[in-house]
């Protein structure tokens, strides 16, 4: 794996989140379009509809925002709002969150808030039916660690996302629906860490980055 981007994961990270944001902005717009013809009563529906689907767009930019973007390296131990952006990006999937311990460890690099908000969005895509992810971070023998703790009766991590955690693995042959585990892994990597996967307890994944 490169130490370096390359520009093809900058144009699969930016599809993943039009992807993203398609979906609730079209929402918006149908709300708007229903709201201007009210001729079958249901103008209280299209604002809800309207209200709701902005919500989501805007927490999905602001959670993309940190995770991908240059100001989620500055974000260091700042949990309170970590917390808040995992809340409410989760909060119209069927992933129940948990953060137990909103403490930071001493010694936390710049990024590590960046390389947890990636985590956990990593273990969404793990959870199609829905399941819990948990928060972790604190000191071990070498260091800190962020980790995050995926549960559910449907985990899956699928074939084509452990291809893109290989060390050969060529960017020109990932796809939307991978780029985001190779990002983290990226990340990881840059931070001088590694990606640790561990899966020894059925539906239970546990996703390690150690500083």
């Amino acid at each position: 794996m490169n130490s370096k981007i390359d520009f093809r994961v900058l144009e699969l990270l930016s599809s993943r989140l039009c992807h993203d944001l398609v979906g609730p902005v079209g929402a918006v717009n149908n709300g708007l379009e229903l709201m201007q013809d009210d001729s079958f009563g249901m103008a209280d529906d299209a604002l809800n509809l309207a209200s709701a689907s902005a919500t989501q767009a805007a927490v999905t930019l602001q959670f993309y925002r940190l995770a991908y973007g240059l100001a989620g390296s500055r974000m260091g131990s700042d949990y309170a709002t970590l917390n808040q952006l995992a809340q409410n990006y989760l909060a119209h999937t069927k992933v129940v969150f948990s953060w137990p311990e909103l403490q930071a460890p001493e010694g936390l690099p710049d990024n590590g808030g960046k390389v947890l908000l990636n985590l956990i969005a990593f273990g969404l895509e793990m959870l199609p039916r829905g399941g819990t992810i948990t928060a972790l971070s604190g000191n071990s023998d070498t260091g800190t660690f962020v980790a995050v703790t995926v549960a559910g009766e449907s985990i899956s991590i699928r074939e084509e996302v452990l291809e893109a955690l290989k060390d050969d693995v060529d960017p020109e042959n990932l796809t939307p629906r991978n780029v985001h585990a190779y990002f983290t892994r990226f990340l990881a990597k840059r931070s001088g860490s590694d990606l640790l996967i561990n899966n020894s307890v059925e539906g239970h994944v546990q996703l390690i980055v150690s500083f």
